[in-house]
């Protein structure tokens, strides 16, 4: 269960004040993103030639994906940053990790400045403190005096990871992670949301997102406390009430705007057990329009749209004039009896499909936190495709890395597999193309 919340932990932190007994290992500042145009059209193509190779091993005629930066005036680029300690007995006592985020907004530069001076906050903070580390070393120390034959010391870890969920000509936002292990059966996390007004580079606040703050804040109460009394929430919560739910939902950070909507969330422990980790609640734009969202913070991108409870979403997915209903939905989340459905018209895909029924299946993707989202690739078909979201994980290392395998449900009632990418559809940096049924020496070139 804890492998499920170490995500995308693959940077740390420098700057930190060591002991006359400790010495720093490793430290490394790397730029993720930033390439000239000749480096970026030169990794498309050796990208999209690897891409056709492993769609064609996979899926012998599947449609050939493309990852490609969105036309937007906001750039992201992320780094990240590494830093191990081990003391004088050579023994690895800390990480430290941190990957984040600097923004570029075209033409605004002090909107630029001002995101980036608070993001930068954030990670001085963070660089400054020094707690787990001395944790750590207070650990090792008391665990070597007690001269414990052959002692094993599990090193410590502290991380802060920054995530885009948008990225547009009104808004940025980050989910901001940051998690320790300080001993014990598992490490402890904590997320905030950080909300940017591309204008003027503030913090959004969630008063200002409609006019009416009050009564936006009842209907958006109204909406969750519904979820929150579907079997899916049921299941992973302790049954808390609509007062419970405000106190915990409504504080500051405790929101974002994602592609799909506005999204509230708890942290481990709050609304549900630990297992159930950061309990989200996403209400789609559609229903926000209804609650007098400003115009400026509504989402008109790539539709998006998660089903993230039993309850039947009607839409045309293959473009023949006629809604689908839809379902998806986790039976016992997180549990070993845990069951994914995928329904259309009445067809459960997950076990009728054999391709997601194995993908579902391995146990290598922890599918009991799987995602489902009705994804638009290419606005200019009539197609909806269906994305599949998991966290792939070796079990011998613990590095997680999310996955996405995407479908396309035919006319003739198929479900046609396209393929998967390493990531995630909702990152708002990036979308994702199809070139519809090439042949083998189409795709290779």
């Amino acid at each position: 269960m804890v492998s499920i919340f170490i995500l995308l932990c693959t940077a740390c932190a420098d700057n930190i004040s060591y002991s006359e007994s400790e010495e720093e290992i490793t430290q490394e500042n790397t730029v993720l993103s930033p390439q000239t145009e000749e480096e970026q059209n030169e990794g498309a193509v050796l990208e999209e030639q690897n891409e056709g190779a492993v769609l064609e091993e996979q899926n012998e005629g599947a449609v050939l994906i493309e990852r490609t930066v969105r036309d937007a005036p906001v750039r992201i680029d992320f780094y990240t940053r590494e830093q191990s300690t081990k003391n004088g007995d050579d023994a690895v006592l800390c990480t430290r990790k941190c990957i984040y985020p600097v923004v570029t907004i075209a033409g605004n530069e002090n909107a630029t400045d001002r995101i980036n001076a608070d993001i930068q906050k954030r990670i001085d903070s963070f660089d400054t403190g020094t707690s787990v580390l001395d944790d750590a070393n207070q650990a090792y120390q008391s665990m070597r005096d007690s001269r414990e034959a052959e002692f094993h010391f599990h090193p410590y870890f502290d991380e802060l990871i920054f995530t885009a969920v948008r990225a547009d000509s009104n808004v940025v936002s980050f989910l901001e992670t940051s998690q320790y292990y300080i001993g014990g059966a598992h490490g402890m996390y904590y997320y905030s949301g950080l909300n940017y007004d591309t204008r003027t580079g503030e913090r959004i606040n969630f008063a200002d997102l409609s006019a009416n703050a009050d009564a936006f804040r009842q209907d958006t109460l109204a909406f969750i406390h519904d979820l929150a009394a579907t079997a899916a929430y049921q299941g992973i919560m302790w049954g808390n009430d609509a007062d419970e739910q405000q106190e915990i939902l409504y504080q500051d950070e405790r929101w974002y705007l994602s592609t799909s909507g506005l999204v509230l969330f708890s942290n481990p422990y709050e609304l549900g057990p630990f297992f159930a980790g950061e309990i989200e609640f996403t209400i789609p734009y559609s229903d926000l329009e209804g609650m007098d969202l400003k115009e400026r913070y509504n989402y008109t991108g790539a539709k998006t749209i998660r089903l993230q409870t039993e309850e039947i979403c009607c839409l045309d997915l293959n473009g023949d004039g006629r809604e689908e209903e839809i379902q998806f939905y986790i039976d016992q989340m997180g549990s070993y009896d845990t069951d994914v459905h995928f329904i259309i018209d009445g067809t459960d895909y997950a076990v009728e499909h054999e391709e997601l029924s194995r993908q579902f299946s391995d146990d290598h993707y922890i599918f009991s936190w799987a995602q489902c989202y009705l994804y638009d690739m290419d606005p200019t078909d009539v197609e909806i495709e269906i994305a599949f979201q998991m966290n792939y994980n070796t079990w011998e290392d613990d590095i997680v890395t999310p996955h996405t395998f995407l479908y396309r449900y035919e006319r003739t009632g198929e479900l046609t597999y396209l393929g998967s990418i390493v990531g995630t559809v909702t990152d708002p940096t990036v979308k994702l193309c199809t070139i519809s049924q090439n042949t083998e020496s189409e795709v290779q070139n």
